[in-house]
């Protein structure tokens, strides 16, 4: 057998020891680090001047992130 084949009867031996809820936040890093993997090599759109010609109110910006991350600070207290 060749190694990467060793390491997934490794892994899937011990898969066999975690909850469904535990095997269900496994699969989610699995697809996360797909992602990931997916996202290094991909190509990147440049999108310098998109709102060329867009009159933008950075306080309306500045309000939005404040409200978006609200929740977050009252869980915290």
């Amino acid at each position: 057998m060749n190694k990467a084949a060793l390491k997934k009867h490794e892994i899937y031996n011990k898969l066999s020891e975690f909850s469904e809820k535990d095997l269900s936040s496994i699969v989610d890093y699995i697809d996360f680090m797909r992602q990931k993997k997916n996202l290094e090599g991909g190509r990147i759109i440049k999108l310098e001047g998109i709102l060329k010609g867009y009159d933008l109110d950075i306080s309306d910006l500045k309000k939005l992130r404040e409200e978006t991350w609200k929740h977050v600070e009252e869980e915290n207290e």
